[in-house]
């Protein structure tokens, strides 16, 4: 009896050295850290162009600390995971993708299919899920990557950082991570969209930004819409926490800006009829944050125009932006098969193999109430004397 409690004592206290060690463990100093990938085709039409984005440092002067910086490794392969090891034949240390934030695929690979990407990117075990997604709009993805950030040395942080605060302030575009690409792929009734990005001026640089959304059949991509088309997108797919509504009361120019402190959207199947139809109901708070208009509009009957003219303006571009993917994608990016699937399984079960000639003329309802809850500290509009 003594002797088992000594063995109970000795495994409870051994047992807990043993499992505090990392069987995987690695040192930092034979890895290197990628922060972001771009895909191409290769350079022969077949295979693959990999460009990584490696964390590197500098030493610093002593008084601000270590420089950082990136560098660029090009690698081809027959495979995607052919291209990643070839890697090795140019860098002396392993690529770590652990912490990669970005991945940008060329618009050449998209319209043939992401698929083999992302299940690479699925099936490898350092590539975590919340990898943000880009389909570049230029003629390549490694164009992209080449470009320096305005502020962030790492180009693919930077990307990563304009993604998150996109939903923040823009709601331009939607963001769209790994895991949630795959839901969409995987999904019942809605297809998948992705971020598109392309390259701008800045002064006398050149600098990547947000260029809209990217539109998919499958994994296949069809199209682009633009960014003020993407963020009447944003509204029917629930996912609007901020940005700008811009409207023109007086002329053909926009002359007051609205700013967005709260939207909801509900998407409501109505399946009494012979045809399925949509109904969308958008609630918006939003602040009166800039007038241009030579009219007085602070009175209680000019917010009430003010709010009757964003909310017919939201209704006009969702209907409008409906119609144009309707008829040029044909591709249910907005979900409404899946909020069939998600009210009436079987009734899914019944239209799903026409659903996609049934979604080109899907009757849709849209109703927006717009709510301006804040006209601002001046409570009016500057005045110039005479």
């Amino acid at each position: 009896m003594k002797r088992q409690r000594k063995v109970l004592i000795f495994l409870s206290i051994f047992i807990p050295i043993l499992m505090s060690g990392c069987a995987n463990y690695r040192e930092l100093e034979t890895l290197a850290v990628v922060t972001g990938t771009a895909f191409d085709k290769g350079s022969d039409g077949t295979g693959y162009h990999l460009t990584f984005e490696i964390l590197g440092q500098l030493g610093g002067d002593g008084t601000q600390g270590p420089t950082v910086k990136s560098q660029l490794i090009e690698s081809d392969g027959n495979t995607i995971f052919d291209a990643v090891r070839n890697a090795l034949k140019r860098s002396d240390k392993k690529l770590y993708y652990g912490d990669c934030k970005t991945v940008i695929i060329s618009n050449e690979l998209a319209h043939e299919g992401i698929a083999p990407v992302l299940d690479w990117l699925n099936r490898d075990s350092e590539p975590r899920i919340t990898i943000n997604l880009f389909i570049s709009k230029e003629k390549t993805a490694k164009e992209v990557i080449e470009q320096k950030s305005l502020n962030d040395p790492i180009t693919s942080y930077a990307l990563s950082n304009i993604d998150k605060n996109n939903p923040k302030f823009l709601s331009k575009t939607a963001s769209v991570q790994l895991y949630q690409a795959n839901n969409m792929l995987g999904g019942e009734g809605i297809s998948l969209i992705l971020p598109a990005l392309d390259i701008a001026n800045n002064h006398n640089d050149k600098i990547t930004e947000l260029g809209g959304t990217a539109v998919f059949k499958k994994d296949k991509l069809l199209g682009y819409l633009g960014s003020d088309e993407s963020k009447y997108l944003v509204f029917i797919k629930n996912q609007v926490t901020s940005g700008l509504l811009i409207i023109n009361m007086e002329s053909a120019s926009p002359d007051i800006s609205l700013e967005i402190i709260d939207s909801k959207t509900k998407v409501t199947p109505i399946l009494t009829g012979k045809l399925p139809e949509m109904k969308i109901e958008i609630k918006t708070q939003v602040a009166l944050s800039e007038m241009q208009t030579s009219a007085d509009l602070n009175t209680e009957s000019g917010i009430k125009k003010i709010e009757e003219k964003a909310s017919a303006t939201i209704e006009a571009n969702i209907k409008q932006l409906i119609t144009k993917v309707q008829r040029e994608y044909d591709s249910d990016i907005f979900g409404f098969g899946s909020a069939i699937y998600k009210n009436d399984s079987d009734y899914w079960k019944k239209i799903k193999p026409q659903w996609d000639s049934l979604f080109q003329s899907l009757n849709i309802e849209v109703s927006a109430e717009m709510e301006i809850i804040n006209t601002g500290l001046l409570k009016s509009k500057a005045k110039v004397g005479g």
